[in-house]
């Protein structure tokens, strides 16, 4: 299984979004986009945990399932639904391949404790430098992971680097998944190209 936990500081727990650039909900949809999407097909073996840290903790764990009922343009209401119906029902499962819940972000990385928890950090070792195994990928948004946070899971995690250039988180994850494809590491996918005919 690929694992990617997104940390965000800036998501509104409440599920209340206006369009796709309240509190840069737009960073994890392009992020989510890229871990699971490729032309024309949904990759089978992605765990997203979109973990939100803003006045409460809310923890959005998406898992590749034919059924979740999505594209590209519908996971902003997706996820605006989910918050909304786990905030106002305590709805856990609210869609197909959705899990909400509210978690401290050390008791998220606990629940990898068998797998390896490499934390992208430009700080972190090169990523060819490393051994890739049974992997969790821990990305920030554009203001990183905080100071206290990364004090905390120190001794949790390996970090790793994609290099001396600054990327979008998007495209770390997409980086990543190249990464992963060249290991041979879990590429299954669905075929959704008969959704797209033309002619």
């Amino acid at each position: 299984m690929r694992n990617f936990i997104f940390y965000s500081n800036t998501i509104n727990i409440n599920g209340n979004f206006n369009d796709i650039h309240t509190n840069r909900i737009d960073i994890a949809i392009n992020s989510i986009i890229h871990a699971f999407f490729i032309s024309n097909g949904i990759r089978k073996h992605i765990n997203f945990n979109l973990f939100i840290n803003n006045s409460d903790y809310r923890l959005i764990k998406i898992e590749s399932n034919i059924n979740t009922p999505w594209s590209k343009k519908d996971i902003l209401k997706l996820l605006s639904l989910s918050l909304i119906k786990f905030n106002k029902k305590k709805i856990k499962n609210p869609f197909p391949g959705i899990y909400v819940d509210k978690i401290r972000f050390i008791d998220l990385l606990n629940s990898y404790k068998e797998n390896n928890i490499y934390l992208l950090d430009r700080k972190g070792e090169y990523i060819e430098d490393v051994e890739i195994k049974n992997p969790v990928f821990i990305i920030g948004d554009f203001l990183g992971i905080p100071k206290e946070i990364k004090k905390e899971i120190k001794d949790m995690v390996i970090q790793i680097s994609l290099g001396d250039i600054n990327y979008f988180s998007s495209q770390v994850i997409m980086i990543l998944n190249y990464y992963l494809d060249r290991m041979d590491y879990y590429k299954d996918y669905w075929d959704t190209s008969y959704k797209f005919k033309y002619g």
